[in-house]
Protein backbone atom coordinates (compact mmCIF):
# COMPACT_ATOMS: atom_id res chain seq x y z
CA UNK A 1 0.00 0.00 0.00
CA UNK A 2 3.06 2.33 0.04
CA UNK A 3 2.43 3.38 -3.56
CA UNK A 4 -1.19 4.09 -2.66
CA UNK A 5 -0.20 6.17 0.37
CA UNK A 6 2.22 8.16 -1.79
CA UNK A 7 -0.52 8.82 -4.36
CA UNK A 8 -2.85 9.80 -1.51
CA UNK A 9 -0.31 12.32 -0.29
CA UNK A 10 -0.13 13.94 -3.72
CA UNK A 11 -3.92 13.93 -4.07
CA UNK A 12 -4.38 15.55 -0.65
CA UNK A 13 -1.66 18.10 -1.39
CA UNK A 14 -3.54 18.98 -4.59
CA UNK A 15 -6.76 19.38 -2.61
CA UNK A 16 -5.08 21.47 0.08
CA UNK A 17 -3.54 23.70 -2.59
CA UNK A 18 -6.91 24.15 -4.28
CA UNK A 19 -8.60 25.00 -0.96
CA UNK A 20 -5.90 27.48 -0.04
CA UNK A 21 -6.28 29.17 -3.41
CA UNK A 22 -10.05 29.47 -3.31
CA UNK A 23 -10.51 29.98 0.43
CA UNK A 24 -13.22 27.36 0.89
CA UNK A 25 -13.80 25.36 4.04
CA UNK A 26 -15.38 21.93 3.78
CA UNK A 27 -16.55 19.70 6.60
CA UNK A 28 -15.83 16.01 6.73
CA UNK A 29 -18.50 13.48 7.53
CA UNK A 30 -16.28 11.52 9.93
CA UNK A 31 -16.42 12.37 13.65
CA UNK A 32 -13.20 13.84 15.08
CA UNK A 33 -10.50 11.40 16.02
CA UNK A 34 -11.82 8.64 13.80
CA UNK A 35 -10.11 7.23 10.76
CA UNK A 36 -10.92 8.30 7.19
CA UNK A 37 -13.37 6.27 5.10
CA UNK A 38 -12.42 2.66 4.57
CA UNK A 39 -12.66 0.94 1.21
CA UNK A 40 -15.16 -1.81 1.85
CA UNK A 41 -17.21 -3.58 -0.80
CA UNK A 42 -20.98 -3.74 -0.31
CA UNK A 43 -23.49 -5.28 -2.67
CA UNK A 44 -27.19 -4.82 -3.27
CA UNK A 45 -29.83 -3.58 -5.62
CA UNK A 46 -29.67 -0.10 -7.04
CA UNK A 47 -31.55 2.51 -5.00
CA UNK A 48 -33.60 4.72 -7.34
CA UNK A 49 -34.69 7.03 -4.53
CA UNK A 50 -33.80 10.72 -4.74
CA UNK A 51 -34.92 14.06 -3.33
CA UNK A 52 -35.37 17.52 -4.84
CA UNK A 53 -36.85 19.21 -1.77
CA UNK A 54 -34.61 20.84 0.83
CA UNK A 55 -34.95 19.13 4.25
CA UNK A 56 -34.43 20.05 7.85
CA UNK A 57 -32.31 16.97 8.45
CA UNK A 58 -30.40 14.73 6.04
CA UNK A 59 -31.67 11.24 5.31
CA UNK A 60 -29.43 8.28 6.22
CA UNK A 61 -26.74 7.42 3.71
CA UNK A 62 -27.79 5.23 0.81
CA UNK A 63 -26.32 1.70 0.98
CA UNK A 64 -25.13 2.50 4.54
CA UNK A 65 -22.47 4.63 2.91
CA UNK A 66 -21.33 1.87 0.56
CA UNK A 67 -17.54 1.89 0.52
CA UNK A 68 -17.51 5.21 2.40
CA UNK A 69 -17.83 3.37 5.70
CA UNK A 70 -16.34 4.84 8.86
CA UNK A 71 -14.64 2.61 11.38
CA UNK A 72 -16.09 2.79 14.90
CA UNK A 73 -19.09 4.83 13.70
CA UNK A 74 -22.69 3.72 14.00
CA UNK A 75 -24.03 7.13 12.95
CA UNK A 76 -26.05 6.70 9.71
CA UNK A 77 -25.53 10.35 8.76
CA UNK A 78 -22.04 11.00 10.06
CA UNK A 79 -22.15 14.80 9.83
CA UNK A 80 -22.47 15.91 13.44
CA UNK A 81 -19.04 17.45 13.74
CA UNK A 82 -17.70 20.72 12.49
CA UNK A 83 -14.41 21.25 10.82
CA UNK A 84 -11.68 18.88 12.00
CA UNK A 85 -8.70 20.17 10.06
CA UNK A 86 -7.47 20.56 6.53
CA UNK A 87 -7.68 16.86 5.69
CA UNK A 88 -11.27 16.56 6.84
CA UNK A 89 -13.05 17.68 3.63
CA UNK A 90 -12.25 14.77 1.38
CA UNK A 91 -13.52 11.26 0.99
CA UNK A 92 -10.44 9.15 0.26
CA UNK A 93 -10.96 5.78 -1.40
CA UNK A 94 -8.50 3.15 -2.57
CA UNK A 95 -8.34 0.74 -5.47
CA UNK A 96 -11.25 1.87 -7.61
CA UNK A 97 -11.80 -0.41 -10.58
CA UNK A 98 -12.03 0.19 -14.29
CA UNK A 99 -15.56 -0.18 -15.80
CA UNK A 100 -17.23 -0.46 -12.37
CA UNK A 101 -20.35 1.72 -12.11
CA UNK A 102 -20.00 3.96 -9.04
CA UNK A 103 -23.03 5.83 -7.73
CA UNK A 104 -22.33 8.70 -5.33
CA UNK A 105 -24.71 10.62 -3.06
CA UNK A 106 -24.74 12.87 -0.03
CA UNK A 107 -26.52 15.76 1.67
CA UNK A 108 -25.05 19.25 1.49
CA UNK A 109 -25.50 22.37 3.62
CA UNK A 110 -23.79 25.77 3.44
CA UNK A 111 -22.55 28.48 5.75
CA UNK A 112 -21.48 31.86 4.45
CA UNK A 113 -23.95 32.01 1.55
CA UNK A 114 -27.71 31.58 1.29
CA UNK A 115 -27.38 29.32 -1.76
CA UNK A 116 -24.76 28.11 -4.21
CA UNK A 117 -24.13 25.52 -6.89
CA UNK A 118 -21.91 22.85 -5.35
CA UNK A 119 -20.02 20.34 -7.47
CA UNK A 120 -18.73 16.99 -6.27
CA UNK A 121 -15.44 16.25 -7.99
CA UNK A 122 -13.28 13.15 -8.26
CA UNK A 123 -9.47 13.36 -8.32
CA UNK A 124 -8.22 9.89 -9.34
CA UNK A 125 -4.52 9.27 -8.65
CA UNK A 126 -3.85 13.02 -8.82
CA UNK A 127 -4.50 12.97 -12.59
CA UNK A 128 -6.86 15.91 -12.89
CA UNK A 129 -10.44 16.12 -11.66
CA UNK A 130 -13.86 15.37 -13.05
CA UNK A 131 -17.36 16.40 -12.05
CA UNK A 132 -19.44 13.52 -10.65
CA UNK A 133 -22.50 15.38 -9.35
CA UNK A 134 -24.01 18.79 -8.59
CA UNK A 135 -26.55 20.28 -6.22
CA UNK A 136 -28.06 23.71 -5.60
CA UNK A 137 -27.35 23.85 -1.86
CA UNK A 138 -28.70 26.24 0.77
CA UNK A 139 -27.79 27.46 4.23
CA UNK A 140 -31.18 26.86 5.87
CA UNK A 141 -31.65 23.19 4.99
CA UNK A 142 -30.02 20.06 3.54
CA UNK A 143 -29.96 19.41 -0.22
CA UNK A 144 -29.47 16.01 -1.84
CA UNK A 145 -26.65 15.47 -4.32
CA UNK A 146 -26.71 12.35 -6.47
CA UNK A 147 -24.29 11.46 -9.23
CA UNK A 148 -21.77 8.86 -10.28
CA UNK A 149 -18.90 7.91 -12.52
CA UNK A 150 -17.05 5.18 -14.40
CA UNK A 151 -13.27 5.05 -14.63
CA UNK A 152 -11.31 4.26 -17.80
CA UNK A 153 -8.46 2.84 -15.77
CA UNK A 154 -8.04 1.44 -12.23
CA UNK A 155 -6.79 3.83 -9.55
CA UNK A 156 -4.86 3.27 -6.35
CA UNK A 157 -6.04 6.36 -4.50
CA UNK A 158 -8.86 8.76 -5.33
CA UNK A 159 -10.21 11.83 -3.55
CA UNK A 160 -13.80 13.08 -3.71
CA UNK A 161 -14.14 16.72 -2.75
CA UNK A 162 -16.69 19.52 -3.08
CA UNK A 163 -16.32 22.78 -4.97
CA UNK A 164 -18.36 25.95 -4.96
CA UNK A 165 -19.06 26.81 -8.62
CA UNK A 166 -18.48 30.56 -8.23
CA UNK A 167 -15.62 29.94 -5.78
CA UNK A 168 -16.61 32.52 -3.18
CA UNK A 169 -15.53 31.66 0.40
CA UNK A 170 -18.01 29.53 2.30
CA UNK A 171 -18.24 26.46 4.49
CA UNK A 172 -19.67 23.31 2.90
CA UNK A 173 -20.98 20.60 5.20
CA UNK A 174 -21.46 17.10 3.84
CA UNK A 175 -23.60 14.43 5.48
CA UNK A 176 -24.62 10.86 4.67
CA UNK A 177 -21.99 10.42 1.99
CA UNK A 178 -22.25 7.20 0.00
CA UNK A 179 -20.21 5.60 -2.78
CA UNK A 180 -21.63 2.32 -4.02
CA UNK A 181 -19.94 0.19 -6.70
CA UNK A 182 -21.83 -2.02 -9.12
CA UNK A 183 -20.24 -4.40 -11.59
CA UNK A 184 -21.33 -4.13 -15.22
CA UNK A 185 -23.20 -7.41 -14.75
CA UNK A 186 -25.05 -6.04 -11.73
CA UNK A 187 -25.92 -2.85 -13.60
CA UNK A 188 -27.24 -4.85 -16.54
CA UNK A 189 -29.22 -7.06 -14.15
CA UNK A 190 -30.89 -3.96 -12.67
CA UNK A 191 -31.79 -2.77 -16.16
CA UNK A 192 -33.30 -6.13 -17.08
CA UNK A 193 -35.26 -6.31 -13.84
CA UNK A 194 -36.74 -2.85 -14.42
CA UNK A 195 -37.63 -3.77 -18.00
CA UNK A 196 -39.37 -6.89 -16.74
CA UNK A 197 -41.39 -4.85 -14.24
CA UNK A 198 -42.12 -1.71 -16.29
CA UNK A 199 -41.96 -2.64 -19.97
CA UNK A 200 -43.43 -6.16 -19.84
CA UNK A 201 -46.37 -7.97 -18.31
CA UNK A 202 -47.43 -11.55 -17.72
CA UNK A 203 -50.48 -12.73 -19.68
CA UNK A 204 -52.54 -15.93 -19.65
CA UNK A 205 -54.65 -17.05 -22.59
CA UNK A 206 -57.61 -19.20 -21.48
CA UNK A 207 -59.02 -21.44 -24.21
CA UNK A 208 -62.61 -22.66 -23.84
CA UNK A 209 -65.36 -24.08 -26.02
CA UNK A 210 -68.81 -22.38 -26.39
CA UNK A 211 -69.99 -24.17 -23.24
CA UNK A 212 -67.12 -22.84 -21.17
CA UNK A 213 -65.31 -26.16 -21.02
CA UNK A 214 -61.52 -25.93 -20.96
CA UNK A 215 -59.79 -26.92 -24.16
CA UNK A 216 -56.59 -28.81 -23.41
CA UNK A 217 -53.80 -29.15 -25.96
CA UNK A 218 -54.92 -26.32 -28.27
CA UNK A 219 -52.11 -24.61 -30.17
CA UNK A 220 -51.83 -20.98 -29.06
CA UNK A 221 -49.77 -18.51 -31.10
CA UNK A 222 -49.28 -14.91 -29.95
CA UNK A 223 -47.80 -12.16 -32.10
CA UNK A 224 -47.12 -8.54 -31.08
CA UNK A 225 -48.47 -6.10 -33.66
CA UNK A 226 -47.70 -2.73 -32.02
CA UNK A 227 -45.48 -1.52 -29.22
CA UNK A 228 -46.65 0.57 -26.29
CA UNK A 229 -43.30 2.31 -25.64
CA UNK A 230 -42.72 5.21 -28.06
CA UNK A 231 -39.37 4.86 -29.81
CA UNK A 232 -38.78 7.12 -32.76
CA UNK A 233 -36.60 9.48 -34.71
CA UNK A 234 -36.51 12.95 -36.17
CA UNK A 235 -37.50 13.23 -39.80
CA UNK A 236 -37.06 16.03 -42.32
CA UNK A 237 -38.67 17.01 -45.61
CA UNK A 238 -36.29 14.54 -47.26
CA UNK A 239 -38.74 11.78 -46.37
CA UNK A 240 -41.44 13.26 -48.62
CA UNK A 241 -41.72 11.40 -51.92
CA UNK A 242 -39.04 8.91 -50.85
CA UNK A 243 -40.93 5.61 -50.66
CA UNK A 244 -37.88 3.59 -49.63
CA UNK A 245 -37.08 5.95 -46.76
CA UNK A 246 -40.72 6.00 -45.66
CA UNK A 247 -40.90 2.20 -45.58
CA UNK A 248 -37.59 1.99 -43.72
CA UNK A 249 -38.91 4.46 -41.13
CA UNK A 250 -42.33 2.93 -40.44
CA UNK A 251 -40.84 -0.57 -40.28
CA UNK A 252 -38.88 0.56 -37.22
CA UNK A 253 -40.43 3.51 -35.43
CA UNK A 254 -43.77 4.38 -33.84
CA UNK A 255 -42.93 8.02 -33.06
CA UNK A 256 -41.55 10.98 -34.98
CA UNK A 257 -40.52 14.60 -34.58
CA UNK A 258 -39.90 17.15 -37.33
CA UNK A 259 -36.31 18.32 -37.32
CA UNK A 260 -36.74 21.96 -38.47
CA UNK A 261 -40.02 22.20 -40.38
CA UNK A 262 -42.15 23.53 -37.49
CA UNK A 263 -39.63 26.02 -36.14
CA UNK A 264 -40.61 29.66 -36.49
CA UNK A 265 -37.89 30.45 -39.03
CA UNK A 266 -39.34 27.70 -41.26
CA UNK A 267 -43.05 28.44 -40.96
CA UNK A 268 -42.78 32.25 -41.09
CA UNK A 269 -39.51 33.32 -42.75
CA UNK A 270 -40.91 36.84 -43.16
CA UNK A 271 -43.57 38.64 -41.19
CA UNK A 272 -46.99 37.37 -42.26
CA UNK A 273 -45.54 34.91 -44.81
CA UNK A 274 -46.85 31.59 -43.44
CA UNK A 275 -45.55 28.36 -44.94
CA UNK A 276 -47.15 25.20 -43.62
CA UNK A 277 -47.18 23.12 -46.81
CA UNK A 278 -44.14 21.02 -45.87
CA UNK A 279 -45.15 20.21 -42.27
CA UNK A 280 -48.69 19.51 -43.55
CA UNK A 281 -47.30 16.85 -45.90
CA UNK A 282 -45.05 15.39 -43.21
CA UNK A 283 -47.98 15.24 -40.82
CA UNK A 284 -50.08 13.43 -43.42
CA UNK A 285 -47.30 10.85 -43.78
CA UNK A 286 -47.01 10.07 -40.06
CA UNK A 287 -50.78 10.11 -39.60
CA UNK A 288 -51.31 7.62 -42.40
CA UNK A 289 -48.96 5.17 -40.69
CA UNK A 290 -50.30 5.57 -37.12
CA UNK A 291 -47.07 7.19 -35.95
CA UNK A 292 -47.40 9.58 -33.00
CA UNK A 293 -45.60 12.89 -33.49
CA UNK A 294 -44.09 15.51 -31.19
CA UNK A 295 -44.34 19.25 -31.93
CA UNK A 296 -40.90 20.86 -31.97
CA UNK A 297 -40.89 23.74 -31.25
CA UNK A 298 -43.04 26.80 -30.68
CA UNK A 299 -40.23 29.10 -29.54
CA UNK A 300 -36.47 28.79 -29.21
CA UNK A 301 -34.74 31.14 -26.77
CA UNK A 302 -31.50 31.03 -28.78
CA UNK A 303 -31.20 34.32 -30.65
CA UNK A 304 -29.34 32.59 -33.49
CA UNK A 305 -32.42 30.42 -34.10
CA UNK A 306 -34.83 33.36 -34.07
CA UNK A 307 -36.24 34.61 -37.39
CA UNK A 308 -34.34 37.66 -38.60
CA UNK A 309 -37.44 39.80 -38.84
CA UNK A 310 -38.31 39.04 -35.20
CA UNK A 311 -34.97 40.21 -33.78
CA UNK A 312 -35.59 43.88 -34.45
CA UNK A 313 -39.15 44.11 -33.14
CA UNK A 314 -40.05 46.41 -30.27
CA UNK A 315 -41.30 44.73 -27.09
CA UNK A 316 -44.89 45.59 -27.99
CA UNK A 317 -44.58 44.28 -31.55
CA UNK A 318 -42.72 41.21 -30.30
CA UNK A 319 -45.48 40.38 -27.84
CA UNK A 320 -48.05 40.65 -30.63
CA UNK A 321 -45.91 38.49 -32.92
CA UNK A 322 -45.43 35.70 -30.37
CA UNK A 323 -49.14 35.57 -29.62
CA UNK A 324 -49.89 35.35 -33.33
CA UNK A 325 -47.26 32.61 -33.66
CA UNK A 326 -48.85 30.48 -30.94
CA UNK A 327 -52.37 30.96 -32.22
CA UNK A 328 -51.55 30.27 -35.89
CA UNK A 329 -49.51 27.17 -35.09
CA UNK A 330 -51.65 25.65 -32.36
CA UNK A 331 -54.98 26.40 -34.02
CA UNK A 332 -53.88 24.89 -37.30
CA UNK A 333 -52.59 21.72 -35.65
CA UNK A 334 -54.95 21.47 -32.70
CA UNK A 335 -55.10 17.84 -31.56
CA UNK A 336 -52.49 16.66 -34.09
CA UNK A 337 -49.30 16.74 -32.05
CA UNK A 338 -49.10 14.74 -28.83
CA UNK A 339 -46.44 17.05 -27.36
CA UNK A 340 -45.17 20.57 -27.83
CA UNK A 341 -41.75 21.87 -26.80
CA UNK A 342 -42.98 25.31 -25.84
CA UNK A 343 -39.82 27.35 -25.24
CA UNK A 344 -36.69 25.49 -26.25
CA UNK A 345 -33.44 25.64 -24.25
CA UNK A 346 -34.46 28.41 -21.87
CA UNK A 347 -31.83 27.40 -19.31
CA UNK A 348 -29.12 28.45 -21.77
CA UNK A 349 -30.70 31.36 -23.65
CA UNK A 350 -33.14 34.19 -22.92
CA UNK A 351 -34.00 36.06 -26.14
CA UNK A 352 -37.72 36.33 -25.35
CA UNK A 353 -37.50 36.68 -21.59
CA UNK A 354 -34.91 39.42 -21.91
CA UNK A 355 -37.31 41.42 -24.07
CA UNK A 356 -40.71 40.43 -22.69
CA UNK A 357 -39.88 39.94 -19.03
CA UNK A 358 -39.36 36.96 -16.73
CA UNK A 359 -42.99 35.83 -17.05
CA UNK A 360 -42.81 35.44 -20.83
CA UNK A 361 -42.35 31.66 -20.76
CA UNK A 362 -45.20 31.13 -18.31
CA UNK A 363 -47.40 33.19 -20.65
CA UNK A 364 -46.31 31.05 -23.62
CA UNK A 365 -47.37 27.91 -21.77
CA UNK A 366 -50.72 29.37 -20.75
CA UNK A 367 -51.61 30.53 -24.26
CA UNK A 368 -50.48 27.21 -25.74
CA UNK A 369 -52.56 25.27 -23.22
CA UNK A 370 -55.65 27.29 -24.14
CA UNK A 371 -55.02 26.80 -27.85
CA UNK A 372 -54.52 23.00 -27.64
CA UNK A 373 -55.58 21.64 -24.23
CA UNK A 374 -55.00 18.00 -25.24
CA UNK A 375 -51.30 18.46 -26.04
CA UNK A 376 -48.70 17.73 -23.35
CA UNK A 377 -46.47 20.78 -22.93
CA UNK A 378 -42.75 20.26 -22.36
CA UNK A 379 -39.61 21.98 -21.29
CA UNK A 380 -36.76 20.81 -23.52
CA UNK A 381 -33.10 21.23 -22.64
CA UNK A 382 -29.60 19.94 -23.37
CA UNK A 383 -26.71 19.04 -21.06
CA UNK A 384 -28.94 18.00 -18.19
CA UNK A 385 -28.01 14.32 -18.45
CA UNK A 386 -25.21 14.55 -21.01
CA UNK A 387 -22.61 16.19 -18.77
CA UNK A 388 -21.98 17.28 -15.21
CA UNK A 389 -19.96 20.34 -16.23
CA UNK A 390 -22.63 22.68 -17.61
CA UNK A 391 -23.61 24.96 -14.73
CA UNK A 392 -26.52 26.43 -16.71
CA UNK A 393 -28.45 23.17 -16.98
CA UNK A 394 -27.84 21.16 -13.83
CA UNK A 395 -30.65 18.87 -12.76
CA UNK A 396 -31.52 21.21 -9.87
CA UNK A 397 -31.59 24.20 -12.22
CA UNK A 398 -34.05 22.30 -14.42
CA UNK A 399 -36.21 21.36 -11.43
CA UNK A 400 -36.14 24.90 -10.03
CA UNK A 401 -37.15 26.43 -13.36
CA UNK A 402 -39.94 23.92 -13.85
CA UNK A 403 -41.30 24.59 -10.36
CA UNK A 404 -41.10 28.36 -10.91
CA UNK A 405 -43.08 28.07 -14.13
CA UNK A 406 -45.77 26.01 -12.44
CA UNK A 407 -46.00 28.48 -9.58
CA UNK A 408 -46.42 31.16 -12.22
CA UNK A 409 -49.43 29.35 -13.65
CA UNK A 410 -47.83 27.38 -16.49
CA UNK A 411 -49.46 24.04 -17.28
CA UNK A 412 -46.19 22.16 -17.72
CA UNK A 413 -46.64 18.41 -17.98
CA UNK A 414 -43.48 16.95 -19.51
CA UNK A 415 -39.70 16.86 -19.03
CA UNK A 416 -37.71 16.92 -22.26
CA UNK A 417 -34.05 15.86 -22.24
CA UNK A 418 -32.33 16.34 -25.58
CA UNK A 419 -29.54 13.80 -25.09
CA UNK A 420 -26.77 15.09 -27.37
CA UNK A 421 -24.05 12.95 -25.83
CA UNK A 422 -20.31 12.84 -26.15
CA UNK A 423 -18.92 10.02 -24.00
CA UNK A 424 -21.83 9.12 -21.70
CA UNK A 425 -21.47 8.85 -17.92
CA UNK A 426 -24.16 6.23 -17.33
CA UNK A 427 -24.24 6.30 -13.48
CA UNK A 428 -24.55 10.09 -13.60
CA UNK A 429 -27.28 9.79 -16.24
CA UNK A 430 -29.27 7.44 -13.99
CA UNK A 431 -28.80 9.69 -10.96
CA UNK A 432 -30.17 12.71 -12.85
CA UNK A 433 -33.16 10.69 -14.00
CA UNK A 434 -33.75 9.63 -10.41
CA UNK A 435 -33.94 13.26 -9.28
CA UNK A 436 -36.19 14.29 -12.16
CA UNK A 437 -38.46 11.34 -11.43
CA UNK A 438 -39.39 12.92 -8.09
CA UNK A 439 -41.52 15.43 -10.04
CA UNK A 440 -43.85 12.62 -11.22
CA UNK A 441 -43.96 13.93 -14.79
CA UNK A 442 -43.32 11.99 -18.01
CA UNK A 443 -39.66 12.12 -18.99
CA UNK A 444 -38.75 11.93 -22.67
CA UNK A 445 -35.41 11.77 -24.38
CA UNK A 446 -36.16 14.04 -27.31
CA UNK A 447 -33.03 14.28 -29.48
CA UNK A 448 -30.57 11.46 -28.73
CA UNK A 449 -27.37 11.22 -30.72
CA UNK A 450 -23.64 10.71 -30.17
CA UNK A 451 -21.13 13.36 -31.20
CA UNK A 452 -19.49 12.69 -34.56
CA UNK A 453 -16.01 13.37 -33.18
CA UNK A 454 -16.03 9.65 -32.37
CA UNK A 455 -15.54 6.96 -34.99
CA UNK A 456 -18.54 4.94 -36.14
CA UNK A 457 -17.87 1.94 -33.90
CA UNK A 458 -17.40 4.10 -30.80
CA UNK A 459 -20.61 5.97 -31.59
CA UNK A 460 -22.37 2.61 -31.69
CA UNK A 461 -20.97 1.51 -28.32
CA UNK A 462 -21.96 4.77 -26.64
CA UNK A 463 -25.41 4.84 -28.26
CA UNK A 464 -26.18 1.35 -26.98
CA UNK A 465 -25.19 2.37 -23.46
CA UNK A 466 -27.45 5.42 -23.58
CA UNK A 467 -30.44 3.62 -25.12
CA UNK A 468 -30.28 0.72 -22.68
CA UNK A 469 -30.19 3.09 -19.72
CA UNK A 470 -32.98 5.28 -21.08
CA UNK A 471 -35.27 2.37 -21.92
CA UNK A 472 -34.68 0.65 -18.59
CA UNK A 473 -35.23 3.65 -16.33
CA UNK A 474 -38.71 3.42 -14.75
CA UNK A 475 -39.38 7.17 -15.14
CA UNK A 476 -38.68 7.40 -18.88
CA UNK A 477 -41.79 7.45 -21.08
CA UNK A 478 -40.31 7.71 -24.58
CA UNK A 479 -37.13 7.94 -26.65
CA UNK A 480 -36.47 9.95 -29.81
CA UNK A 481 -33.30 9.86 -31.91
CA UNK A 482 -32.00 12.99 -33.62
CA UNK A 483 -31.18 11.20 -36.87
CA UNK A 484 -33.15 12.87 -39.66
CA UNK A 485 -31.54 11.71 -42.90
CA UNK A 486 -30.19 14.14 -45.49
CA UNK A 487 -28.13 13.42 -48.57
CA UNK A 488 -25.33 15.45 -46.97
CA UNK A 489 -25.57 13.46 -43.72
CA UNK A 490 -27.20 14.09 -40.34
CA UNK A 491 -26.79 16.55 -37.49
CA UNK A 492 -24.27 14.37 -35.61
CA UNK A 493 -25.22 10.76 -36.24
CA UNK A 494 -26.90 8.86 -39.09
CA UNK A 495 -28.41 5.42 -38.70
CA UNK A 496 -27.87 4.66 -42.40
CA UNK A 497 -26.19 6.09 -45.45
CA UNK A 498 -28.28 7.86 -48.08
CA UNK A 499 -29.02 4.49 -49.71
CA UNK A 500 -30.45 3.19 -46.40
CA UNK A 501 -27.59 0.79 -45.73
CA UNK A 502 -27.10 0.48 -41.98
CA UNK A 503 -24.19 2.17 -40.29
CA UNK A 504 -22.95 0.71 -36.96
CA UNK A 505 -25.39 2.81 -34.92
CA UNK A 506 -28.19 1.62 -37.19
CA UNK A 507 -27.25 -1.97 -36.38
CA UNK A 508 -27.50 -1.12 -32.67
CA UNK A 509 -30.97 0.38 -33.09
CA UNK A 510 -32.24 -2.56 -35.14
CA UNK A 511 -30.88 -5.05 -32.63
CA UNK A 512 -32.45 -3.27 -29.66
CA UNK A 513 -35.80 -2.84 -31.40
CA UNK A 514 -35.78 -6.58 -32.04
CA UNK A 515 -34.81 -7.30 -28.45
CA UNK A 516 -37.52 -5.04 -27.02
CA UNK A 517 -40.46 -6.74 -28.68
CA UNK A 518 -42.23 -10.03 -28.18
CA UNK A 519 -41.29 -12.52 -30.83
CA UNK A 520 -43.93 -15.02 -31.83
CA UNK A 521 -44.83 -16.99 -28.71
CA UNK A 522 -46.31 -20.41 -29.35
CA UNK A 523 -47.35 -23.25 -27.09
CA UNK A 524 -50.14 -25.62 -26.10
CA UNK A 525 -52.88 -24.93 -23.61
CA UNK A 526 -52.19 -26.88 -20.42
CA UNK A 527 -54.42 -29.11 -18.29
CA UNK A 528 -56.33 -26.01 -17.22
CA UNK A 529 -56.80 -24.86 -20.81
CA UNK A 530 -54.33 -22.03 -20.31
CA UNK A 531 -51.17 -20.76 -21.99
CA UNK A 532 -49.03 -18.12 -20.25
CA UNK A 533 -46.24 -15.88 -21.49
CA UNK A 534 -44.38 -12.67 -20.63
CA UNK A 535 -44.76 -10.00 -23.29
CA UNK A 536 -43.70 -6.43 -23.95
CA UNK A 537 -46.48 -3.90 -23.53
CA UNK A 538 -48.49 -3.24 -26.67
CA UNK A 539 -51.06 -4.70 -29.05
CA UNK A 540 -51.31 -8.41 -29.86
CA UNK A 541 -53.11 -10.89 -32.05
CA UNK A 542 -53.64 -14.44 -30.75
CA UNK A 543 -54.43 -17.41 -32.96
CA UNK A 544 -55.81 -20.62 -31.45
CA UNK A 545 -56.04 -23.95 -33.30
CA UNK A 546 -57.75 -27.05 -31.99
CA UNK A 547 -58.50 -29.97 -34.27
CA UNK A 548 -59.99 -28.52 -37.46
CA UNK A 549 -61.11 -25.33 -35.75
CA UNK A 550 -59.19 -22.04 -35.71
CA UNK A 551 -60.00 -18.63 -34.26
CA UNK A 552 -58.21 -15.32 -33.92
CA UNK A 553 -58.57 -12.49 -31.45
CA UNK A 554 -56.79 -9.30 -30.44
CA UNK A 555 -55.84 -7.93 -27.03
CA UNK A 556 -53.51 -5.38 -25.47
CA UNK A 557 -50.95 -5.54 -22.70
CA UNK A 558 -51.07 -2.24 -20.83
CA UNK A 559 -48.98 -1.34 -17.76
CA UNK A 560 -49.94 -3.28 -14.65
CA UNK A 561 -48.54 -5.53 -11.95
CA UNK A 562 -51.21 -8.20 -12.23
CA UNK A 563 -51.32 -10.95 -14.82
CA UNK A 564 -53.52 -10.04 -17.77
CA UNK A 565 -56.15 -12.74 -18.43
CA UNK A 566 -57.67 -13.20 -21.91
CA UNK A 567 -60.32 -15.77 -22.74
CA UNK A 568 -60.54 -17.11 -26.30
CA UNK A 569 -63.56 -19.14 -27.30
CA UNK A 570 -63.13 -21.84 -29.93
Amino acid sequence: MRGGRSALKHAVLFLVSWMAHWGNELVAAAPPGQSPPLFRQKTGWYDYSAYTDCRGQPEPAQYDGGILKYSNSDDPTGYKTTETGVLSPAFVVYDLNKTTMYTFSGWIKLEGSSSALITARLAPDNSGTRCIGTVLARSDCWSFLKGGFVLDWPTQTSVIFFQNADRTPMKITVASGSLQPFSTDQWSMHQKDTIRKRRKRMATIHVADPHGTRVVGATVSVQQTAKDFPFGSAIASTILGNDAYQKWFVDRFNAAVFEDELKWYSTEPASGLLRFDVPDQMLAFVRSHRVMVRGHNIFWENQEATPRWVKGLSPEDLRSAVNTRIQSLMTRYRGEFAHWDVNNEMLHYNFYEQRLGPNATADFFSVAQDADPLATLFMNEYNVVETCDDGSSTVDAYVARLKDLRVGGAVLEGIGLEGHFSKPNIPYMRAVLDKLATLNLPIWFTEIDINNKFDAQTQAVYLEQVLREAYAHPAVSGVMLWTALHQSGCYQMCLTDWNLNNLPVGDVVDRLLQEWQTGQATGASDAHGAYSFSGYLGEYVVTVNSGNTSTQSTFSLSPGDETRHITVQI
